[in-house]
């Protein structure tokens, strides 16, 4: 069960039951879960100790503050963390140049095409002469079946 607090924002409710800030906002309105209280001097809503129970509560049994049951889809991924894409860095004229040299002329686009389905994890961690080698083979490859068929 997450850790409360004295008082956490909508925001953070919304994420210790493992929804959407707006999908939390449409069941607070439908009467699924508490409506927070409001700061007398800035008017900002937020989940006391007590409220934060009730809402941890209703998404254990499944039935809401209303006292009706509700269903709730499984999680995709935590909500609480941000994805961070992996980024393939673009090829420069440097690795164009060494291919060629190695007898394989291809443009920028099929060495970023090559990359992308030799390295799907990106190649941050690849060494230079690792990501030479292997895209070496990877056109070898794709030169001898093209001539196969």
């Amino acid at each position: 069960m997450p850790s409360t607090r004295s008082v956490v924002s909508i925001t953070d409710m919304a994420r210790m039951v493992g929804l959407s800030r707006q999908r939390f906002g449409q069941l607070v309105r439908e009467g699924v879960f508490p409506a927070p209280d409001h700061d007398q001097i800035s008017r900002r809503p937020f989940y006391d100790l007590e409220k934060q129970q009730q809402c941890l509560q209703v998404r254990h049994t499944h039935t809401g503050a209303n006292g009706k049951p509700i269903l709730f889809y499984s999680r995709r991924r935590d909500l609480g963390t941000k994805r961070m894409p992996v980024r393939t860095p673009k090829p420069d004229q440097d690795l164009t140049h060494q291919l060629a040299e190695l007898g394989i002329v291809v443009s920028l686009a099929e060495i970023s095409a090559a990359i992308a389905i030799v390295f799907p994890a990106g190649t941050s961690s690849v060494p230079r002469e690792s990501l030479l080698k292997s895209l070496f083979l990877h056109f070898r490859r794709k030169d001898r079946s093209d001539s196969a068929g």
